[in-house]
């Protein structure tokens, strides 16, 4: 990701005095600063799991040594054109990216089962087109430590945030210096100008959004521009210039001080949840520091002519000595492929030995102090493979720095041309049989690479199982009716749908739809294709006059696909009023902190949507919740669900209440259902344990006077205090917490039979209570007592709520006094259609 690899070639020139001189030098310091940049990145990656201040070291120092360059060369007639710029990047980080992506992939099918070949697909083609922060945002998937499930490419978001600002910037820096480029000196200080306002307003902008949406904000080009154009001022005001003799002392106790700023950083400050807001200036100002003092000391003469332009040295001190040393001189070199190789061999390796299966942490490192790479392996096969880990990764970046970076760098500055449509350079690119075969492989490696997850899903994603036919098939994979009549399941068939993570099987039709409202919408969307399409949201018997509301966030989404089956067959037109992690009647905080403003907003108005059009067969939504946001029971009733009902109640609007399931939990992190089973996980221990869930469904009392038809589905998918991944032959659970459609059609008669033909709640409390409860495994009696719950901050249980007042009352949409930030963004809940376009 080195951003200081994406400059023009040209390194600043030294000013001594404030008067820049002609003669260009190397700043071994700054290649030693990369150096030691990179050595935290891979050290806190591997042992200890928390962001470094590496990469902000990164993206300061490739500021310096880009916008510099790139506006001299901008303003000068005689510049390369912007095509050749952009090409001189892309040949300069794209090779190497590329070798390593593929050579990743060429792994993944060896120590990956066939189930995880996709997503690795999908990710290796958001890096090698520079859109994986925007992808990885759109997945809502934030900063990981190394574990078992992590993304094999998550670190490439650096490089694709420093592609887009670069790209962009260099865009901006063209049209600016055509405009400017008669103005001499006036030219260049518009420019400096503009970089000092964009860098000011993308400080503020992160600072604003980081407030907001810190997962967005960590992965944002504009959150993080600040950063790369800091660099850039800093470089154009400072770097070349000499140190006045008699400042020359502090150079020791300058680059002391920048050091312990930087490899502190990544010590005391949770960079995840914090960069690239304010305390981003701790490393960045460090960085600064070490540069100036490694900046030449000018002579005392009344010229101030620097002594080593006449020769002579003046010897380096402290930090800058260190970082002039042949470890980080190396390191800095080779900087580049040591941040593309090691992680994903770390996570790999992860992999590979780790002895449990599709989990996000586990317990033999967990809650002993350990982290990274000992988390998971624990402490002593840990340090082995984390130590191997980082030998192989030096070793193949010498290798790619030698034989892939080295050879193909561009060597001199080549004369101005537009390239395109200049017939001399594709002249000479034809007699040239090396470049002819170097771009060939080029382009079919990334042929092969972008086109690999598509591939993998046309291989390997079957049918999917279609529920209630009659037949062999029905035989074979009886789903729920295997716990709710006991009827066998055979051994030996192939468990469908098959747990491979593909949207058309994993998804209803809500999401494929663009009938789900986004993180960032707080608008209803009523029509498809978010809104864009005139066909309605609506399924079930599209054309009834009778409607139901499902309604809430993807807990309750997840239930489409029965009751889209109970609405053709009942004549009832189902309306979704969904929006990604949001609920109704409760306030939610965002994953990474902060107020989730557009909840609240579309909370309050799909309450009055739906006053406003009151169904004639209620509001289908869920009842409880777990304690925590990671899915930590026991489940329970915020006071806000039960003041929904109520107004619901008093409105005239009946309210199906659905339980919701366990989430399956994975030392204190969410962990993954289909992963585990996909791993070769045994069923019952890749499930979420029933322990999460009180033998006693609260909802019965929580909203007990209200009209409110209480549905419970534990026992169609739970067993003697277990709640297996696959039922019956059939796969409960897309991740860790959400229902394959598969199984929620399959699961339509229960429901149906439940909304109406409901058992007595003392009837339905006892299946409920039977599949939570721990037995000896023949459900004669309990052996052993359920799971303890967590010890996390639990709800109070409401007092039962009061007759309903003569006159309702007014729509509550947040939970009055509920501030405890357990709720937060459902972690797991993926949106596909958000993905960027690649």
């Amino acid at each position: 990701m080195k951003s200081t690899y994406l400059d023009s070639g040209t390194r600043p020139a030294p000013v001594l005095g404030g008067r820049r001189s002609d003669r260009r030098t190397h700043r071994r310091d700054i290649d030693g600063l990369r150096g030691l940049a990179i050595a935290l990145v891979v050290i806190f990656h591997v042992f200890v799991g928390r962001v470094s201040a590496g990469v902000d070291v990164f993206l300061l120092i490739g500021g310096i040594f880009f916008f510099a360059p790139q506006i001299r060369n901008a303003l000068n007639p005689d510049g390369l054109t912007p095509v050749q710029s952009v090409l001189r990047i892309v040949r300069r980080l794209y090779p190497a990216l590329l070798t390593v992506v593929s050579l990743v992939m060429v792994l993944t099918p060896v120590i990956y089962p066939v189930s995880r070949w996709a997503q690795a697909g999908g990710d290796a083609a958001s890096s090698l087109l520079y859109v994986q922060n925007l992808h990885l945002a759109a997945e809502g998937k934030e900063y990981s430590a190394v574990n078992r499930d992590v993304s094999l490419f998550q670190h490439i978001w650096s490089m694709s945030v420093q592609m887009q600002i670069y790209l962009g910037s260099l865009l901006v820096v063209v049209v600016l210096a055509a405009l400017f480029r008669r103005r001499g000196r006036a030219g260049s200080r518009i420019l400096h100008r503009t970089l000092s306002a964009a860098t000011l307003l993308s400080f503020v902008y992160a600072v604003w959004l980081g407030i907001h949406d810190q997962a967005a904000n960590y992965y944002s080009p504009l959150s993080r521009f600040w950063e790369i154009g800091l660099g850039g001022l800093f470089g154009i005001w400072m770097v070349g210039r000499g140190i006045p003799w008699v400042w020359r002392w502090l150079r020791w106790p300058a680059g002391v001080t920048g050091l312990v700023l930087i490899i502190a950083t990544g010590l005391v400050l949770d960079g995840a949840s914090q960069f690239p807001g304010p305390w981003t200036v701790v490393p960045l100002a460090g960085a600064m520091l070490v540069i100036v003092a490694g900046t030449p000391v000018t002579e005392p003469d009344g010229d101030r002519i620097r002594a080593a332009a006449e020769g002579r040295t003046i010897a380096s001190v402290g930090v800058t000595r260190l970082l002039e040393s042949r470890l980080f001189q190396f390191l800095g070199k080779t900087s580049y492929g040591l941040y593309l190789w090691h992680w994903p061999l770390l996570v790999l390796a992860t992999y590979l030995f780790s002895e449990s299966t599709g989990t996000q942490g586990q317990s033999e490192g967990e809650g002993s102090g350990l982290a990274g790479i000992t988390a998971t392996l624990g402490t002593g096969r840990g340090a082995v493979v984390g130590t191997g880990v980082i030998a192989l990764s030096l070793l193949l970046a010498w290798g790619t720095h030698r034989y892939v970076e080295t050879p193909l760098r561009q060597k001199g500055k080549p004369e101005r041309s537009w390239m395109l449509w200049d017939r001399r350079y594709w002249a000479s690119l034809l007699r040239s049989r090396a470049k002819i075969v170097t771009v060939a492989v080029l382009v079919v490696a990334s042929a092969v690479v972008l086109s690999s997850e598509r591939l993998v899903q046309m291989g390997t994603v079957r049918p999917t199982l279609v529920a209630g036919v009659d037949g062999p098939e029905s035989e074979d994979y009886p789903g729920p009716r295997a716990f709710l009549e006991d009827m066998p399941a055979p051994d030996g068939v192939d468990v469908q749908p098959a747990p491979v993570y593909e949207p058309a099987t994993m998804l209803p039709e809500i999401s494929l739809d663009g009938c789900l409202v986004g993180v960032e919408g707080e608008d209803l969307i009523l029509t498809h294709d978010k809104g864009d399409s005139e066909v309605p949201c609506a399924y079930g018997d599209t054309g009834a006059d009778r409607t139901m509301y499902l309604a809430g966030g993807s807990h309750s989404e997840h239930f489409l696909p029965a009751l889209d089956a109970i609405g053709q067959e009942r004549g009832i037109r189902i309306v979704p009023l969904v929006k990604m992690g949001c609920v109704l009647g409760m306030k939610i905080e965002r994953m990474g902190g902060g107020d989730y403003e557009e909840c609240y907003t579309w909370q309050q108005k799909a309450q009055d949507y739906i006053l406003d059009n009151p169904p004639t067969d209620g509001v289908f939504m869920t009842s409880t919740r777990p304690t925590a946001r990671t899915g930590a029971g026991p489940d329970q009733v915020p006071d806000g669900y039960v003041d929904t009902v109520r107004t619901f109640t008093e409105a005239g609007i009946h309210t199906w209440g659905v339980r919701d399931n366990p989430w399956r939990q994975s030392d204190g992190t969410l962990g993954n259902s289909l992963l585990c089973v996909a791993d070769g996980g045994d069923p019952d221990e890749c499930g979420p344990s029933a322990g999460e869930l009180l033998e006693r469904n609260p909802a019965l009392d929580a909203y007990r006077g209200l009209d409110i038809t209480h549905i419970d589905l534990t026992a169609a998918y739970c067993r003697d205090g277990i709640c297996p991944a696959v039922v019956g032959n059939v796969l409960v659970y897309r991740d860790g917490n959400h229902f394959t459609p598969t199984w929620v059609t399959m699961m339509g008669p229960e429901l149906e039979r439940q909304m109406y033909e409901p058992d007595s709640a003392e009837e339905q409390q006892r299946a409920a209570a039977a599949a939570v409860r721990t037995t000896d495994g023949t459900g004669n009696g309990a052996t052993a007592p359920a799971l303890a719950p967590k010890d996390v901050y639990r709800l109070p249980k409401p007092e039962p709520a009061p007759e309903p007042a003569p006159d309702p009352a007014p729509p509550v949409v947040v939970e009055p006094g509920w501030v405890e930030p357990e709720y937060l963004v459902d972690p797991a809940w993926i949106e596909p259609a958000y993905a960027p376009p690649y």
